[in-house]
């Protein structure tokens, strides 16, 4: 179990006990899910506690504040039609692990949650990248975010860029996650910050009731604001001092003078935690490999992603799911020349189209033997790659250009004048990749289809040497390989709430976001993850809010 987390107190009734404080809905962590099921519950007459293990925010306020919506504003007014039934068309072949009437569901809502989130405050617009890009320039603020353009899926798709960013530079989830706050706040939501949730507090019929956090005095709260920011997913090579201020914060929230807060839900209680990319153990115990590569990899999320949420369900008999399901991320571009070569394998041999999504791509990488790849380019592509990232704005550079550099330069990048001893140099299959390059060229020269399905405005021949080749293993520690979790508390489909071993939802407990399988939990690309927390915050929220005020008297 997660270290702090404990069975729940148990008690006869609700009246057994003297609370704290009481609302109609408490939420547990306040990040991306957590406040929309807080503005939703407010915009429906209940009253709403929000408690979080530090000032909110969560892996939303740290992500790019891409929203993943069909049928909206922003795309009519860039003149992209699109619709539900042609984005549900397209996620079907990604994978969902939910069924198809709320995979329906969720398209159908997602215009509406994307204006939903513009009326409280969140600001977007209509300016579209066409490229293949990880994350849209400055300037650009709606783009195709997953694998849209890519050929079989827009065989059987129209695709459409369904990425909306919120307007700002930079990453712009702080920008999302901060009005949205802000409307909540104004809606009534009272915040308890600092208040790490330990136990879930039910009854003897098994109704949940509320929960129980160790609240940090008010003296303790700016050195457990210091201890939360040396845990930035974007602080390169962070990983072992990650560890230590994770276990640093952990010992100085025992030792802070924390008070017991017991806060009574009388409709329910919405767990938003988040996931666990930032419990080793837990991680170890569902991607041992990944853990164990925990230094190379840029952990997506904030220190709060402990799993403590999930621990929290499966003490009340809640069940959890895809718990192996993580998003390895491995992006080539930009720059966009780096798309013009061949990602191969120790074996020499191409495994996927080099354009593909970031995650399709990292998953690939990972399932390689040993985890390990090549980006292979000739000295044209190479060298145009490494003046377009000088060239970046001082923003992007920073975001993309300079890990980059810092893998080119660091990570172990060879050169050789033919592919075989370029190979050699790689401790790869010489032949492999020499009938990689020339299986990749000819498919070019005669006018065919890549045969890993890339798009034909990404490829081009690779020439005579020199080449190049650069390391994007998943091991190596300067390639800049991002993580986070998706597997969660399985929940009903129709209300968010958790279910437990017999398949029957545990009596006022929901979930949301990373906490809960959702609809991103078995394949993820960029505004995904946002679009359900959505989805899925409003969604318990609204089941919360429907339920009789009284449980348990």
């Amino acid at each position: 179990m997660t270290p702090g987390i404990g069975a729940p107190l148990r008690l006869a009734s609700a009246q057994a006990l003297d609370w704290d404080a009481e609302a109609d809905i408490v939420i547990v962590g306040f990040g991306g899910a957590g406040v929309a099921a807080a503005l939703e519950g407010l915009e429906r007459g209940a009253s709403v506690i929000a408690l979080d293990r530090f000032d909110g925010g969560g892996a939303t306020a740290y992500s790019g504040g891409i929203v993943y919506a069909g049928g909206t504003a922003q795309q009519h007014e860039a003149g992209c039609e699109d619709n539900p039934e042609e984005m549900a068309k397209y996620l079907a072949q990604e994978g969902v692990p939910v069924s198809s009437a709320t995979l329906e569901r969720f398209c159908r809502d997602s215009a509406a949650n994307l204006a939903w989130t513009a009326a409280h405050g969140v600001p977007y617009a209509s300016t579209l990248y066409t490229g293949k890009i990880t994350y849209p320039p400055e300037g650009k603020f709606l783009y195709y975010s997953g694998n849209e353009k890519n050929p079989q899926r827009a065989a059987k798709a129209k695709p459409a860029p369904r990425g909306h960013r919120a307007v700002g530079k930079g990453f712009t989830g702080s920008t999302y996650y901060a009005r949205l706050r802000e409307a909540a706040l104004r809606l009534g939501a009272r915040v308890i910050p600092h208040a790490p949730v330990r136990r879930l507090i039910m009854d003897a019929a098994g109704n949940v009731l509320g929960v129980e956090a160790d609240q940090l005095p008010e003296a303790a709260q700016p050195m457990h604001r210091k201890l939360y920011a040396r845990v930035n997913p974007y602080i390169p090579l962070n990983g072992k001092r990650a560890e230590r201020a994770i276990a640093a914060c952990a010992r100085f929230e025992r030792e802070a003078g924390a008070r017991p807060l017991r806060v009574r839900a009388r409709k329910g209680v919405v767990l938003c935690a988040g996931g666990f990319i930032f419990n080793l153990a837990l991680l170890a115990q569902h991607r041992p490999e990944l853990a164990a590569s925990y230094n190379a990899l840029m952990r997506m999320g904030s220190m709060g992603c402990d799993g403590s949420g999930i621990e929290l369900g499966l003490s009340a008999g809640g069940e959890a799911a895809l718990m192996e399901s993580v998003f390895v991320g491995r992006s080539l571009s930009p720059p966009e020349a780096f798309l013009r070569g061949i990602l191969v394998n120790r074996e020499g041999r191409r495994f996927i189209n080099e354009d593909a999504y970031i995650g399709d791509a990292g998953q690939a990488i990972a399932r390689q033997p040993g985890g390990s790849a090549w980006l292979v380019l000739d000295a044209r592509m190479f060298w145009r790659g490494v003046k377009d990232v000088l060239l970046l704005g001082r923003g992007r550079f920073l975001l993309w250009g300079l890990p980059v550099l810092i893998n080119i330069l660091l990570g172990g990048t060879r050169r050789a004048g033919t592919a075989r001893a370029l190979a050699r140099r790689c401790g790869g299959d010489a032949a492999g990749l020499e009938a990689s390059i020339a299986a990749y060229n000819a498919a070019q020269a005669q006018g065919a289809p890549d045969p890993q399905g890339k798009q034909a405005t990404n490829t081009a021949a690779i020439a005579a040497g020199p080449l190049y080749a650069i390391d994007v293993s998943v091991h190596n520690r300067f390639g800049a390989t991002s993580a986070f979790t998706l597997g969660g508390l399985r929940v009903a489909e129709d209300s968010g709430a958790v279910l437990g071993k017999d398949g029957r939802a545990i009596p006022g407990l929901y979930a949301a976001g990373r906490t809960a399988l959702g609809v991103c939990s078995s394949a993820y690309f960029s505004g995904m993850s946002i679009a359900d927390t959505l989805f899925s915050g409003r969604r318990a929220a609204r089941a919360a809010a429907e339920k009789d005020a009284e449980k348990s008297l």
